[in-house]
């Protein structure tokens, strides 16, 4: 037959009463263990801790590596999202705009022709004349302004 064995959990109340039972009446900590189902070394540890610390001590602590994420309620999970959810309508309505915009200007342009700017005006030279009598021919050396 096999025997379960679990890990006891006791409330600051029973320590405080048993530790309370060893300093108040004059009886061997063995004693006081056996009379209360536990272990010498369990009683010793708690008179220590309350030594030290007082009540406080033997409060239960929780064990294991402390999470780095803050826990989040669901509460502010729901402000987030809805902060959020704000936030990507007003992004979602402000590129509706700039769509639209953008397609005023699309179908504007013929009406008002391109914003290209104008090609440099060229000049030919050739041995002295000007801009107004020069002729145009391609044997000419060209030069831009």
């Amino acid at each position: 037959m096999n025997l379960r064995h679990f890990k006891r959990k006791f409330t600051v109340d029973f320590k405080l009463r048993v530790i309370n039972y060893y300093l108040n009446n004059d009886v061997s900590m063995s004693k006081v263990a056996a009379s209360h189902n536990l272990l010498c070394s369990q009683i010793s540890i708690w008179l220590k801790l309350f030594m030290e610390g007082g009540s406080e001590a033997l409060k239960p602590k929780k064990k294991g590596r402390p999470s780095k994420m803050s826990k989040m309620t669901k509460k502010d999970a729901r402000k987030i999202l809805k902060k959020e959810s704000n936030e990507i309508a007003a992004l979602k309505s402000e590129l509706r705009q700039v769509k639209m915009e953008r397609d005023i200007l699309k179908k504007s342009l013929p009406l008002f022709g391109t914003s290209k700017p104008r090609k440099k005006q060229k000049l030919w030279i050739r041995s002295g004349w000007t801009n107004k009598t020069c002729p145009k021919r391609k044997d000419m050396g060209l030069v831009s302004f």
